[in-house]
């Protein structure tokens, strides 16, 4: 427990340095996004032993990198036409050592990862100020769901929600996941309205729906890529954060909420003067 937390400060830490000189140079929020692209991506390819797969590590890396970078750009497609191209070439001339099954498990969870997190990028590079409100919402949400949700099923979990997939998760946990997420984004919108920013005025009502959102998604989100992990014999995609396991225990269910924070803010708008 101890550990987890200390291992979670630290995190937190690090998004807070980001959201302050974030606000100053709002690149950097790109920057950090692509660096957790890669980690991710890698730690995926990693669950499979693709990484030793030097080609495909390498077109991965790469697209990586590039699609968040790429985000805020009317180019922002190509970096995913040249890894989609890239990789099934690799069928052609590279047909010993590498199979159509090892192209497929890649380029499913890569895609999804960075194209998730380019979303997040976009999100906030595409906005004209309060960046570090979009940042907050994006992650607070899933994370939040996730908190709530494993100190309400340590302790009133008593009925298994996926025994096989993830064993230690509980029904109870996730309805008190999700009642928390809902509860905590309208407090997340309160301090930035009344505390950090006093000149913005948000959209509570949107909130409220992103927070019904993560509340079931977040949930299908982790339990996907425990199924990945149950499918590979693994128990995390990593060991960077201590208690954790990897950078894609901590954004799994990050990546299926963000586009829809996205579509959200461009449809109805997360906050305004």
């Amino acid at each position: 427990m101890l550990t987890r937390i200390i291992s979670a400060a630290v995190g937190i830490v690090i998004c807070v340095l980001v959201f302050i000189f974030g606000e100053m140079w709002p690149f950097l929020y790109s920057i950090a996004l692509a660096i957790v692209s890669l980690i991710s991506c890698l730690e995926f390819l990693t669950a499979k032993k693709l990484q030793k797969k030097i080609p495909i590590l390498v077109l991965t890396a790469l697209f990586a990198v590039s699609m968040p970078l790429a985000s805020g750009t009317a180019f922002w497609y190509l970096p995913l036409l040249i890894y989609t191209f890239a990789l099934f070439v690799l069928l052609v001339f590279m047909r010993e050592k590498v199979s159509i099954n090892d192209i497929t498990f890649a380029y499913a969870g890569t895609v999804l990862i960075t194209l998730a997190l380019s979303s997040m990028a976009y999100l906030i590079m595409s906005r004209e100020g309060w960046y570090a409100f979009y940042a907050t919402v994006t992650l607070a949400g899933p994370w939040l769901a996730d908190s709530c949700a494993y100190f309400s099923g340590r302790f009133l979990g008593k009925h298994k929600l996926a025994p096989v997939i993830s064993p230690k998760k509980t029904v109870e946990g996730a309805i008190g996941g999700g009642v928390g997420t809902i509860a905590l984004l309208q407090v997340v919108g309160l301090i930035f309205q009344f505390i950090v920013y006093r000149n913005m005025h948000v959209n509570y009502l949107a909130l409220l729906v992103i927070g019904i959102y993560v509340a079931f998604v977040s949930v299908c989100g982790d339990l996907v890529f425990s199924a990945v992990k149950r499918e590979c014999g693994i128990k995390d995609y990593g060991s960077i954060m201590p208690g954790h396991g990897g950078l894609l225990d901590r954004f799994d269910s990050v990546l299926f909420c963000a586009p829809f924070v996205l579509l959200i803010s461009e449809v109805w708008g997360l906050m305004s003067k």
